[in-house]
């Protein structure tokens, strides 16, 4: 079955969705047919997204919405249930990247990042879960990043809190294995998106998104189609599939190279440049 059908008529939730990754699921699920509620932080951007996609009017909705707030993310999830009938799939998407010494981390950055990343994502499951029971089926994807599967240096924020949201979402998609709930956790390595001028703190600045980032439309077909396919970890794009299987299956090859990593990093944030 083509991946585009299974999404027919469906009505998916997504967290992010103005811009980047969670803009590219959206349109993708709009052409397969799906009927969307998108919900964004940014108001403005949101508007444009949705002029963006005005042919797909009747089937898309959008809430702004701040992930960090429970009470926000328990509305969206009954307004988009309630709306439809059912709410089938919830994408939990919103997040930050993050990437500094750990000394000039501070613990208001900390909070910051698990607020959205990892408090985001478990609001998002709070609400989600028993809508999905009670209706007997659902799927949730959660965003995390190559950067929850590889200890990656100068972004030990940043890993920590993906590292929980894959450890999250491969124990949930156990636990509910024999219910039809499904869970898959997405696992990008550089995509084309806002995340790489949005500090965990602070005004965004304008930053060009690294050469070797793939544009969101490809990520999102990507996800989709794994989606579709009910897999667990969806790592993307095949290079970065093989460079998280290469550094389980050898370690010390793989420890050499974030050590390399680490050294280009630091020497980079010494000559003010960034990374």
């Amino acid at each position: 079955m083509h991946h585009e059908e299974h999404f027919r008529g469906k009505s998916c939730v997504i967290t992010g969705a103005a811009s980047g990754i969670g803009f590219a699921v959206t349109a993708a699920l709009l052409k397969a047919g799906a009927v969307v509620f998108m919900a964004d932080l940014d108001k403005e951007r949101l508007s444009s997204a949705i002029e963006q996609l005005d042919a797909h009017v009747g089937r898309l909705h959008s809430m702004a919405v701040d992930v960090t707030d429970p009470q926000q993310v328990q509305q969206l999830i009954a307004n988009a249930a309630s709306q439809h009938g059912s709410l089938d799939f919830l994408f939990n998407n919103a997040g930050v990247g993050g990437t500094l010494p750990i000394e000039q981390a501070t613990l208001e950055h900390w909070r910051r990042i698990f607020d959205l990343n990892l408090w985001g994502v478990i609001y998002g499951i709070d609400a989600a879960l028993p809508v999905m029971r009670r209706q007997g089926s659902g799927h949730i994807v959660n965003t995390a990043s190559l950067a929850g599967l590889i200890p990656l240096p100068f972004q030990v924020l940043y890993c920590t809190t993906k590292a929980a949201v894959v450890a999250l979402s491969e124990s949930l998609r156990i636990e509910l294995g024999d219910e039809e709930i499904h869970v898959s956790v997405v696992c990008p390595g550089n995509v084309v998106s806002r995340i790489w001028g949005t500090p965990i703190l602070g005004q965004r600045i304008d930053v060009k998104p690294p050469d070797d980032a793939i544009p969101a439309e490809e990520a999102a077909r990507i996800i989709l189609a794994g989606v579709a396919e009910g897999q667990g970890i969806i790592a993307l794009p095949e290079e970065i599939r093989l460079t998280w299987r290469r550094y389980w299956a050898c370690p010390e090859e793989g420890e050499q190279d974030l050590r390399e990593l680490a050294r280009q990093r630091r020497s980079a944030f010494r000559s003010g440049g960034s990374i």
